[in-house]
């Protein structure tokens, strides 16, 4: 290739990188959490479980959420990933060789797979606990209830009065703590989430959708304005974002699968805070009269803040690094010199064409 039919490469202009999602997912949450803090403190008949003032104009954590999540869905449609090439420089500042900062959005799920972080697997353990002390809560509660009630002449069973459908779910919470559990465990194996984990991740949405139906059935506020209605918007985006997880490891990806992914992951974390913390807020700083009638916070709805981000942080921290030397153009089978190298910045939008060199020693 002569230097004449060579077209000197232009870097594509960035305006913002999708990575700006973990910004906006922040200033998000933090501002939904005060916004509904105040909401709770203000405007809220925790005897009715609605706002005093129910017009939309006094629904500042409605109006920070549209806003932010919004923002969080602009930013991971629109925004561009790119992959970059740097230089190594060895002793004496000189040149020692160039490599491509491959970014992680554009890695495959097998790649991916493979970088998700120790922390992500904590995570998966102590979401497992968190679910199993829901679960001690909730049976503990009945059981106690059942014994106030229970004489010698007419005994009370301690489970009496659990519906069908709430055993089918503890049994589907059951399951999920097990998958959880080995999910952990393979994480910190190195080996990530295997196909039987993708699998059995989906019951994670079987159960948060039994328990929508069971708060349904029992007859408990569910309205325009009530606090029931961020515990469902929470268990509907968690149970999505597993879905498009278990999707994207299981290698059955689509276009767009992983942007949903994220967006439902910021999503269902944030949702998670907003219905989570500013209940501990109330439940620490009002006294027992004045919060009354306030459901108190299920833990593994705080884990959902946790569990979820540390999946997606696999797309903002895994960067790989490939060694890449640069032939001359300019001379016909040389190589530039170091100098040269030096004096060159280079950026690549795509990097389908580079593989996993463990990929290469299996072929």
């Amino acid at each position: 290739m002569s230097k004449a039919n060579t077209k000197p490469y232009k870097e594509k202009k960035v305006i913002f990188d999708k990575k700006l999602s973990v910004l906006a997912y922040l200033l998000t949450l933090v501002a939904a959490v005060i916004a509904r803090t105040v909401q709770l403190q203000t405007n809220m008949s925790f005897d009715s479980g609605k706002y005093i003032d129910s017009s939309l104009a006094k629904n500042y954590t409605l109006w920070v959420l549209i806003i932010g999540f919004a923002l969080i869905i602009a930013i991971m449609i629109f925004g561009i990933s790119k992959d970059k090439i740097t230089h190594l420089r060895g002793d004496g500042g000189k040149i020692s060789s160039s490599c491509v900062v491959m970014n992680p959005m554009c890695l495959d799920s097998k790649q991916l797979n493979k970088k998700i972080s120790p922390k992500s697997g904590a995570a998966m353990f102590i979401m497992a606990f968190l679910i199993v002390f829901d679960i001690f809560l909730r049976l503990s509660s009945v059981a106690n209830k059942n014994k106030e009630i229970s004489t010698e002449d007419d005994p009370v069973f301690a489970f009496a009065g659990i519906s069908v459908l709430d055993w089918i779910s503890y049994v589907c919470a059951i399951i999920v703590i097990i998958t959880f559990i080995s999910i952990g465990s393979n994480i910190l194996k190195g080996e990530g989430f295997t196909r039987g984990n993708c699998v059995f991740l989906s019951i994670y949405a079987i159960w948060k959708l039994l328990d929508i139906f069971s708060m349904i059935g029992k007859g408990e506020i569910v309205g325009a304005y009530s606090e029931k209605v961020y515990i469902m918007l929470t268990a509907m985006a968690s149970s999505i974002f597993f879905l498009y997880t278990a999707r994207f490891f299981a290698g059955f990806e689509k276009k767009h699968t992983r942007i949903w992914l994220c967006i439902f992951g910021y999503a269902a974390s944030i949702l998670a805070a907003v219905s989570t913390l500013p209940r501990y807020i109330i439940y620490f700083t009002k006294s027992y009269e004045d919060r009354y009638g306030m459901s108190t916070p299920d833990t593994s709805d705080v884990g959902i803040i946790f569990i979820t981000l540390s999946i997606i942080a696999v797309f903002w921290s895994s960067y790989m690094y490939r060694e890449m030397p640069k032939l001359d153009l300019g001379k016909k089978g040389s190589w530039k010199n170091e100098e040269q190298k030096a004096d060159e910045n280079f950026s690549m939008d795509s990097i389908d064409e580079i593989k996993d060199p463990e990929e290469n020693e299996n072929n």
